[in-house]
């Protein structure tokens, strides 16, 4: 295979994931819709990533630590958590675009933590992002933008703990950690700590447990190994960039699937949301 071709696959893959990801608030509003226990589905999905993850540490042989442990407690599941419990209160649209202030936090949490003093388009992004999340939390209108607090707080939590989740890998990694160390093992814990915690009523219900299976086919295994595949043939920040596709993706499937609304302020605060994330993907 020459190398445009193999590039071309790359992107194929890239933009492929970043699409499947964008379907988890959709699919999860649908299936509440038809009774789903919210808490359910956030332990069915992670639940999904976990199998995935043992199954891949078993083939490498490489067992959970400290660290990843670390990892999975305060960053990836309260990331799960968040972000799901706030598409069911706000609505998939504005809780994806409010889980793309990561970027913005990332820069914060960095030079706390990683000693990177952000550069001049460092903190263009801070404040971007951080405008955009209070335009999209202050945009709502009537009915079709009602203003839920406990949404946009979590929606907000879900970027930062997905910045933290990040930052904590960078922060082991630079000391030593392996990459399955504080990507895959983490995945492997998150979801029996999930289900330890939220207790989820048993059984599910036939949606439940349909909504849970395509979480974890398509929104957990494939998606992660479309990433893997990309990452290979291009170039991280590029496949980075093509993650974008995700928050726009998931704001035009709730608007024609879900009939969910964005207010212009909302809109606005979007595009300012990802105009932080495009800035924050390249150095």
């Amino acid at each position: 295979m020459d190398r445009r071709s193999s590039e071309l696959l790359g992107v194929a893959a890239a933009l492929t994931a970043a699409l499947l990801w964008s379907t988890i608030g959709v699919v999860q509003r649908l299936a509440e819709a038809r009774g789903a226990d919210t808490e359910t589905l956030i332990v069915g999905r992670t639940l999904g990533g976990s199998l995935l993850a043992l199954a891949l540490l078993a083939i490498y042989r490489a067992v959970p630590t400290r660290r990843s442990f670390a990892v999975a407690v305060f960053g990836l599941a309260p990331l799960y958590y968040t972000y799901m419990m706030s598409v069911s209160i706000v609505g998939a649209a504005v809780a994806s675009l409010l889980l793309y202030t990561a970027p913005a936090w990332v820069a914060l949490l960095g030079t706390v933590f990683l000693g990177e003093t952000p550069s001049v388009r460092g903190v263009a992004t801070i404040i971007l992002g951080l405008a955009g999340a209070a335009l999209v939390s202050l945009g709502g209108e009537g009915e079709a933008g009602e203003l839920r607090p406990l949404g946009i707080v979590l929606g907000v939590a879900s970027g930062f703990f997905y910045a933290l989740y990040i930052v904590m890998a960078r922060f082991f990694q630079s000391r030593g950690a392996g990459v399955m160390e504080v990507s895959l093992a983490p995945i492997a814990l998150t979801g029996p700590l999930l289900g330890v915690a939220l207790r989820p009523s048993l059984p599910p219900d036939p949606v439940e447990v349909a909504a849970s299976i395509y979480f974890a086919v398509f929104t957990m295994v494939t998606p992660y190994l479309l990433n893997v595949y990309a990452l290979r043939r291009i170039e991280a920040h590029r496949v980075s960039v093509m993650s974008l596709i995700e928050p726009l993706s998931a704001v035009l499937l709730a608007v024609l699937l879900l009939g969910e609304d964005l207010t212009a302020l909302q809109a606005l605060g979007g595009a300012l949301i990802l105009a932080a994330a495009l800035g924050a993907s390249f150095k």
